[in-house]
């Protein structure tokens, strides 16, 4: 299983679309799992242009501002329509449980899958054997949340030397033991450590903040990471709008990546007012210099390095 986290932008817009962007909607990809992070208008027919499945996925809403959810419950119904029965995990912030039950009321929707909310204002939301997800309150004009998700760094990893020094076939028994699973070879059994070098692997981390407008919280959890989705919805020129509507401009998000210490940064959400998007990538350029402008279909790669 690989060890590369693939994250794709399937919307990038703000609340307008516009003929080459969705509304908000990313999705990330680790060692099997699915995150889909936010539900704007277009987000399955992205998943079909990128061949994202939906039989496995976990949500996680920033907020339920409509350009972040509008897409959710075309989502879910075509789940039922294809008969997927895995269950679908949903996590944003307070009110979700109550927008959810009145979004499946208005549609006399009933999922034929079991559907879990949780709720957030700020804590680890989801942790598992290969990442954890934390959120963490951001400023808007209402409640919403980042995230913040964190592969768990590796202890050890699979030699296949080791393996075919003991004659364990290749296949289904190398994965079992990759997997932690003791596996028994003519009465014999080898445990996963006797295939196994012990080592010391970094971790991932990226964080994505929902729109938020420029934010200290932000910057605290956002340490380091290396990848910061950071709300860009406006151009240099627009601070005053920014802070009215409680956005950030590109010089925003370009200083919380400085201050943060990210490796790298991703603008989205980007608005019309955006005339000119060389001018607005070189101005945030100048601030840190590993800055792109998403766009729909784009696909970063990070991986874990030892």
């Amino acid at each position: 299983m690989s060890d590369e986290m693939k994250i794709t932008f399937l919307g990038t817009s703000s609340a307008p679309p516009m003929i080459e962007r969705r509304q908000s909607s990313i999705a990330i990809r680790y060692r099997g799992h699915l995150l889909i992070v936010d539900v704007g208008e277009g987000t399955q027919i992205e998943m079909l242009k990128n061949k994202i499945s939906l039989r496995k996925m976990t949500i996680l809403l920033t907020h339920l501002h409509a350009d972040h959810t509008l897409g959710l419950i075309g989502l879910l119904t075509t789940r039922n329509f294809f008969n997927i029965k895995t269950p679908v995990t949903i996590i944003g912030p307070t009110w979700t449980s109550q927008f959810l039950s009145l979004l499946f009321l208005a549609y006399r929707f009933k999922p034929e899958f079991e559907v879990t909310v949780l709720e957030t204002t700020g804590d680890v939301v989801l942790n598992n054997k290969d990442f954890f997800i934390e959120s963490f309150p951001v400023t808007h004009s209402i409640e919403s949340i980042g995230y913040k998700i964190e592969t768990h760094p590796k202890k050890e990893r699979f030699n296949p030397d080791k393996a075919q020094a003991l004659n364990i076939p290749q296949g289904k028994l190398w994965k079992q033991l990759q997997e932690g699973t003791p596996i028994e070879i003519k009465g014999k059994e080898i445990t996963p450590d006797a295939v196994m070098d012990k080592i010391d692997s970094k971790n991932l981390k990226v964080v994505i903040t929902g729109d938020t407008e420029f934010d200290e919280n932000v910057i605290i959890n956002s340490k380091h990471a290396d990848l910061l989705i950071h709300d860009a919805t406006y151009p240099p020129e627009e601070k005053e709008r920014a802070t009215k509507y409680k956005h950030s401009t590109v010089l925003d998000a370009a200083l919380v990546a400085k201050k943060a210490k990210v490796k790298k940064l991703a603008l989205t959400h980007i608005s019309q007012l955006h005339s000119d998007l060389e001018h607005s990538l070189s101005e945030a350029k100048k601030i840190f210099s590993n800055s792109i402008i998403a766009y729909d279909g784009l696909t970063i790669k990070l991986k874990i390095k030892d």
